[in-house]
């Protein structure tokens, strides 16, 4: 419910969009009537985006049939889609998830431990997943490139991007006389999420090993709005280079 109030209070200032990088994958046996407001507030607004994860298993048959499921969840069935695809996913409860603006947030680190890429979508038998910043940038009316994933171009370290404190926000919300600015969140791209240490959503990335996952989705979803993502170099120009600095 207090996720809820919390949506309610920043849509009535015009963002383009609300999106969660929590996962609201088990609902509440005692709450159900706050379970059911999140859901209803989800409903009536189509600017908010919620995650989900695509998990990693070997076990054949495992997962949700997506033959079944995939296209109400806004999965997108390939020509090649087998007829028994199955998805081990860790998804929002069923209300919030009926409403197909869902996108995975799996980030992947390289050989190395460090990540520089983001997927716009998962594959899984024939099925294309969308990613979470693929899904809001494309319901933005942004061009998503060809390729299955872009090389992030960083905006800079940890916390480069505005934040503004949840506590805040909630607290001024249940003032008689709001004290923060009316139209702070207009026309802007809302990303709710966390960056406190303890809660262990941290990645590696060129820029350091503490950057906030949110953050990262942040970065991606930048990039797909403004069209900037990093392209990788040519196979055959690290090689020239070093060439070039022997001759030198």
């Amino acid at each position: 419910s207090v996720h809820a109030e919390v949506v309610e209070w920043i849509a009535r200032q015009q963002p383009r969009a609300i999106v969660f990088d929590i996962i609201f994958s088990d609902p509440d046996p005692l709450r159900p009537d706050d379970d059911a407001y999140l859901a209803e507030v989800a409903a009536a607004h189509d600017n908010l985006f919620f995650p989900f994860v695509k998990l990693h298993t070997e076990q054949p048959g495992i997962g949700l049939p997506l033959a079944e499921y995939g296209e109400a969840l806004g999965f997108a069935r390939t020509a090649e889609a087998q007829r028994d695809a199955r998805a081990a996913l860790l998804l929002p409860y069923m209300a919030l998830a009926i409403d197909c603006r869902l996108g995975a947030i799996n980030f992947q680190e390289q050989s190395d431990g460090v990540g520089r890429h983001y997927p716009l979508y998962l594959e899984a038998d024939g099925w294309r997943l969308p990613s979470l910043p693929a899904k809001v940038a494309a319901a933005l009316g942004s061009p998503l490139p060809q390729q299955g994933a872009i090389r992030l171009n960083w905006q800079g370290p940890a916390n480069s991007y505005p934040r503004v404190s949840y506590a805040d926000i909630y607290e001024d919300l249940l003032r008689r006389e709001p004290q923060r600015p009316a139209h702070e969140f207009r026309d802007k791209i809302v990303i709710i999420g966390s960056t406190a240490t303890a809660q262990h959503d941290l990645r590696t990335t060129p820029l350091g090993s503490l950057q906030p996952a949110l953050e990262i989705v942040a970065t991606a979803l930048d990039n797909l709005r403004h069209g900037k993502p990093l392209s990788d170099a040519p196979g055959w120009l690290p090689p020239l280079i070093t060439l070039l600095l022997i001759a030198a």
